[in-house]
C-alpha cells in the first residue's frame, strides 16, 4: 500500500512540475508555445463548457433549485462564449 501511495505522490509531484513549466512558458508574451496553444486551448475550454451546458451533471441541480440551478450553467455558457472568442483572436494574431 506505501509503494502505491508513494507512486501517486511521485505522480502528482512531477505534473505539477510539469504543469508550472508549462505555464511559465504560456506567460511568456513572445513565446512560440502560447502562439500555438491558446487557439487550442481556447476551443477545447468552449467545447468542454458547451458539454457541461447540456449535460445533466451540475453543481447546482436545477430540480432542487429552481431558477437559481441554472446559475452554473449560465456561467458556463459566458465562460464557454469568453474562450471561443480568446481562441478566435489568438487564431488571427
Amino acid at each position: 500500500m506505501s509503494t502505491f501511495l508513494g507512486t501517486i505522490q511521485l505522480l502528482i509531484g512531477c505534473g505539477s512540475l510539469i504543469l508550472l513549466a508549462f505555464m511559465i512558458l504560456l506567460a511568456m508574451p513572445n513565446s512560440e508555445l502560447k502562439k500555438f496553444l491558446m487557439p487550442i486551448i481556447g476551443w477545447c475550454l468552449a467545447i468542454f463548457c458547451g458539454i457541461y451546458c447540456v449535460s445533466p451533471v451540475d453543481i447546482v441541480p436545477e430540480a432542487f433549485l429552481g431558477p437559481f440551478g441554472l446559475v452554473d450553467d449560465i456561467g458556463a455558457a459566458v465562460l464557454g462564449f469568453s474562450a471561443a472568442s480568446m481562441a478566435r483572436k489568438a487564431a488571427k494574431e
